[in-house]
């Protein structure tokens, strides 16, 4: 039986969505072509959607992009709605119109609902992929997954694990190499695809960056990226300082990360114990289980604690 999916509503939230292809777990389908189109395809559907979109990235089999659905009171005017569904439909005839509160309000809804969002993207990707391949049939193996995030240290932590996707990997050995995420096409090509929400919602999420600059921002992601390889490569003391040091100024650090994680596609929700347990309570009926639930929890090689609100099951490697 399908369960409800967990959406925050009243607020903004940060989720991290996720999918993957039917089929057999070690075939890797998707060509460099594929990944592009992809690529592009988010992009496009950026501009029609309210949604703010931060990272992406696509492997051989999957795809996973971390995004904020903004809430109801974050909405534009309808200038701006009308603006972005009639340039995305500009061969309707009925363009909408201003004043049509009715309308704008429920293109809008629809314009920040990540369920929506998914149907289309998922439905034009599954589109593009049959007709490419001279097939037919479904493409995706189930529902897509989305996980909560909080801001304050899930978020920051959640972009870096889906930029470490392809050097987990080992498809590349640093993350600036692999042209089909964001953080790979701005190293490649020196434009970030959602340059505006990455600074705007990274730069909260931690004290010491609220007041960077862009630049500071990417010297200080970067290092951060080279931080937790080569802390998971076994680094430490001044050979890991050295390490964040040089990545901060741009040099390449071909490290291999040794150690991967599901709970950003299997996790449900994940942040501080008290954003944890605020969410899940809109989503449990015993209250009192909940209270008294030990939740999975990780420590993150900057100090920073984690918690999972679903305990993930031990698969075998």
């Amino acid at each position: 039986m399908r369960t409800a999916r967990k959406k925050v509503i009243g607020t903004g939230c940060y989720y991290h969505l996720m999918n993957r292809l039917a089929g057999y777990k070690h075939d890797h389908p998707f060509t460099d072509v594929d990944r592009e189109y992809g690529m592009r395809l988010v992009n496009k559907l950026a501009d029609y959607y309210l949604l703010e979109f931060i990272s992406m990235c696509w492997m051989g089999n999957h795809f996973h992009i971390v995004l904020y659905a903004p809430s109801q009171a974050e909405l534009p005017v309808n200038e701006v709605i009308t603006a972005r569904y009639n340039r995305y439909y500009n061969e309707r005839l009925d363009k909408m119109i201003e004043s049509d509160d009715t309308a704008c309000a429920a293109v809008a809804a629809k314009m920040i609902d990540i369920s929506h969002f998914m149907k289309n993207f998922q439905q034009a990707f599954v589109v593009y992929y049959n007709r490419a391949h001279n097939r037919r049939g479904h493409l995706w193996a189930d529902r897509f997954k989305s996980v909560i995030l909080d801001r304050t240290g899930a978020l920051w932590a959640a972009v870096k694990y889906v930029e470490l996707n392809p050097v987990r990997a080992e498809l590349v050995a640093d993350p600036a190499d692999y042209r089909h995420s964001t953080w790979g096409w701005f190293c490649g090509s020196g434009k970030h695809l959602f340059a505006d929400s990455f600074y705007k919602h990274l730069r909260h999420c931690k004290e010491s960056v609220a007041n960077c600059s862009m630049q500071e921002l990417i010297a200080l992601f970067r290092g951060e990226l080279a931080r937790t390889m080569s802390y998971e490569a076994g680094q430490s003391g001044e050979e890991l300082n050295e390490t964040v040091q040089k990545a901060k100024k741009g040099v390449s650090m071909p490290l291999r990360y040794l150690r991967r994680t599901r709970h950003w596609t299997d996790g449900g929700i994940i942040g501080s114990k008290e954003f944890v347990l605020n969410v899940a309570m809109h989503f449990v009926k015993d209250k009192e289980k909940l209270l008294n639930k030990q939740f999975s929890c990780g420590r993150t090689d900057v100090g920073e604690y984690l918690y999972c609100f679903k305990r993930l099951r031990a698969i075998a490697p």
